[in-house]
């Protein structure tokens, strides 16, 4: 493990083994451990909110989605390098998850969300026990229903991808009532399965990215 510091947010860099062996820790002990995936789209907003960035450091993992976040950590290991730009922690979880026989419950802001996400992790394991989908529109709408339709599955793993705004807040409101015992957050434009951008996109992503590493640098002047 390697601590750094990417424009004032604590965080940890791990090796994929490091991680996939807190996962069976977090398992073993039953209550809800948050795993987040970063990208560097996420740490520029999660930068300008200081509840957004105690939440972030809080979590008991951090993943990253994107091979800029190690360059701007100054992290040239060629190995991590391939860890992350082939998302070898997401295979090799869910591998894992698959052959000892776990359950994951999909969420996302809307039920067709939450299907696309469930078809992702599908095509990368196609043997996975999905127990169900479904949406968290709102932090603060139908908590206690929605909660106790979770519980009535009892997931061993909940995977949301949505804003991290919204994770945030609901799991501040319901994380204590929660019966599972991991819960990875993706953030919202962040695909499971890489795909060929479009031109328009891939500029845009790469603008965002330079974006990002000025402000690390700034941030370290």
């Amino acid at each position: 493990m390697k601590n750094i510091n990417l424009l004032g947010i604590k965080l940890q860099d791990r090796y994929v083994r490091e991680s996939v062996g807190l996962t069976e820790k977090f398992l073993r002990e039953g209550a809800v451990h948050t795993i987040l995936y970063l990208t560097p789209t996420v740490l520029l907003e999660t930068a300008k909110d200081e509840k957004e960035k105690e939440w972030v450091e809080a979590a008991e993992l951090t993943v990253w989605g994107d091979t800029d976040i190690l360059d701007a950590a100054g992290i040239t290991v060629k190995s991590r390098y391939h860890e992350v730009q082939e998302n070898v922690f997401l295979k090799i979880f869910l591998r894992k998850m698959a052959r000892i026989h776990k359950s994951i419950l999909v969420l996302s802001d809307t039920e067709e969300n939450a299907e696309i996400l469930k078809q992702e992790l599908i095509e990368i394991q196609n043997n996975i026990t999905v127990a169900g989908t479904m949406a968290i529109p709102d932090p603060y709408q139908a908590q206690e229903d929605l909660i106790n339709k979770i519980n009535m599955i009892t997931p061993d793993v909940i995977m949301a991808r949505m804003s991290f705004s919204l994770q945030r807040e609901w799991l501040e409101q319901c994380r204590q009532y929660l019966n599972t015992g991991i819960w990875i957050g993706f953030p919202e434009h962040l695909s499971c399965i890489p795909k060929k951008e479009k031109p328009i996109k891939k500029i845009g992503n790469k603008l965002l990215n330079v974006l990002f590493s000025r402000q690390v640098s700034k941030y370290k002047e």
